[in-house]
């Protein structure tokens, strides 16, 4: 047995006896917490609270104060995107961009409730210009799929309640690419060039489309699957993530 496969069946053994004597634990620090306290220990609910937005510019994510939403930013004035508006959760700071590495890079799909709720309460204030026709889940490599077991922003799409809205899965990474924070910011739009397609037969033609990721950076991920998807006929595409990166709190 490998170190890390021993590590996860120690820790899932440890949840089931805390599970047996009816503990709750903070899914931050880990601390016990009380049957009526929801997720969080109160010192990690008001750290966390300092990483979400009242306002957000629906240009480029980045918290733009609390008329943001109309008036967008200055930031990004001289920055083009394919996508029509987005919304965000948070900026990606401790400890929200700890629950989120922890999700989707350490296997703790515990947290999914949590971020799903993140998400959920964003759309409830979120109003994009246009009805949203399809969720549609930024797409892993093959490899990277196999290797991790699941696309965490499939799995934050499907757990949505959004009644009428369809999660479409007809974007797919058809080239595997080196990891955003590996490559310059000049090299980042390079490096996602003609990486992304849509299947055959499907083309999107009048829909709107809103993508769905975990994460933020430059926006360059966002930007080619959003132009991927106006060319096979999408009238509007939007976006989500829980955290825009590149802010400090």
């Amino acid at each position: 047995m490998s170190v890390d496969k021993l590590l996860r069946t120690t820790w899932r053994g440890i949840k089931n006896l805390q599970q047996f004597f009816g503990h709750n634990y903070c899914k931050c620090c880990r601390t016990i917490i009380s049957d009526g306290d929801e997720h969080f220990c109160s010192g990690c609910w008001s750290q966390l609270g300092l990483c979400f937005v009242d306002g957000f510019c629906t240009r480029c994510g980045r918290e733009a104060g609390q008329f943001g939403e109309v008036n967008g930013c200055p930031k990004c004035e001289d920055e083009i995107f394919h996508f029509d508006a987005i919304a965000c959760a948070g900026i990606y700071h401790p400890p929200l961009s700890e629950l989120i590495v922890r999700f989707k890079l350490s296997n703790q799909i515990s947290l999914l409730p949590v971020l799903t709720d993140f998400t959920q309460k964003t759309f409830s204030r979120m109003r994009f210009p246009g009805k949203i026709d399809y969720l549609v889940p930024v797409p892993l490599y093959w490899l990277n799929h196999f290797r991790r077991g699941f696309n965490q922003s499939h799995l934050l799409a499907r757990s949505l309640d959004m009644p009428g809205v369809k999660v479409n899965r007809d974007l797919v990474k058809i080239r595997r690419t080196k990891s955003q924070t590996a490559v310059t910011f000049a090299e980042r739009q390079k490096n996602l060039l003609g990486a992304f397609a849509v299947r055959k037969n499907h083309d999107f033609s009048g829909k709107n489309v809103c993508l769905i990721d975990d994460v933020k950076t430059t926006g360059a991920t966002l930007n080619e699957c959003a132009k991927v998807l106006k060319d096979a006929g999408a009238a509007k595409v939007f976006a989500f993530v829980l955290a825009v990166a590149g802010q400090k709190k």
